[in-house]
């Protein structure tokens, strides 16, 4: 099967003739130049061709994994049936929760009573609005309102951070 990824990215990379694009670039491509598969589909065939080690993936950026000179790809190639398999077993995969972030708020909404935040709607306001206003996650939001309320907040920017840091 890695065999036949490394197939897939070459034929992906040569006939784009590029060794560099962004996540977007390669679904366009896939999607609409190729027609290999649905842009759904090519995000997942994107991800299966990272997991494998077939493309890489650095700085929004997908590279080749290895050294495709040596392959031999079909003129005229189309994803085999079992990377369409692949892919298909790729988007049945649920994606995991994102919870770790979920479960940090409701912890700091029950915090903020202890710092003039009697109302918890309120303080919900405030977190929306600090997010809207900086472009930040709810619970980095939520944070910075517990921080100008006098909160010490340091294990909790730990916990937040870590969260953060996870989602990307």
């Amino acid at each position: 099967m890695s065999d036949e990824l490394n197939v897939c990215a070459a034929a992906f990379f040569r006939s784009i003739g590029k060794d560099v694009v962004t996540p977007k670039e390669f679904t366009m491509y896939v999607t609409l130049d190729v027609k290999w598969m649905s842009s759904k589909e090519a995000s997942a065939l994107m991800q299966v061709l990272v997991e494998s080690g077939a493309v890489s993936s650095s700085g929004g950026y997908l590279r080749p994994g290895t050294d495709f000179s040596s392959l031999q790809v079909p003129v005229a190639y189309r994803p085999t049936d079992a990377v369409r398999e692949a892919v298909a077993a790729r988007m049945k995969k649920p994606k995991a929760p994102a919870k770790a972030a979920a479960d940090i708020f409701p912890e700091m909404v029950d915090l903020s009573g202890k710092y003039g935040w009697d109302n918890k709607g309120k303080f919900i306001a405030e977190c929306n609005a600090v997010r809207k206003k900086l472009g930040v996650d709810t619970a980095v939001a939520a944070l910075l309102v517990l921080r100008d309320s006098g909160a010490e907040i340091g294990d909790l920017a730990e916990k937040v951070y870590a969260n953060s840091v996870r989602k990307e």
